[in-house]
């Protein structure tokens, strides 16, 4: 997940060097291989600091997966749990409570009354959480096979 949101801010920072931001530097810059350099060096500076946006992140996660208080490691499992819990709720139970109730159960919020922030909230939430389980579990398998590497021999 986290490969995927990298590629797609790349391709979005590409895109507004490319673009808008181009046609700024051709309104103000006339030499044609200034326009070149100046386009080329914002991509990599814009694509560098993505770069660091993201391994900044994956250390976040990686100090919580590590971490010896168990609720930094559950925290994020624990929220999914509750956010699903609630989806659960509002788009199955009170349904089913409804139709057995013979009409609308005294319960708000409703699934359509649920805003806009929070399916946002889940997307994110649920890409943080499945990007840190996979992170983690990369870690364990890079781990593993650390300990399992016989010690290079020395030659004579």
């Amino acid at each position: 997940m986290m490969v995927l949101a990298t590629g797609m801010a790349a391709k979005l920072a590409v895109g507004l060097v490319n673009g808008p931001l181009m046609k700024i530097i051709e309104a103000h810059v006339a030499d044609q291989a200034l326009r070149r350099k100046l386009a080329a060096e914002m991509e990599q500076q814009v694509l560098a600091h993505l770069t660091r946006t993201a391994e900044l992140g994956q250390a976040v996660v990686m100090a919580e997966v590590q971490s010896e208080h168990w609720l930094s490691r559950s925290w994020r499992p624990m929220l999914m749990l509750l956010l699903m819990g609630f989806l659960l709720l509002a788009g199955l139970v009170l349904p089913l409570a409804d139709v057995i109730a013979g009409g609308p159960v005294p319960f708000e919020p409703r699934w359509q009354m649920l805003p806009q922030g929070f399916w946002d909230f889940l997307a994110i939430g649920m890409g943080g959480y499945i990007g840190g389980r996979s992170l983690e579990k990369v870690a364990g398998a890079v781990a593993a096979a650390a300990e399992r590497k016989p010690a290079p021999r020395k030659r004579r």
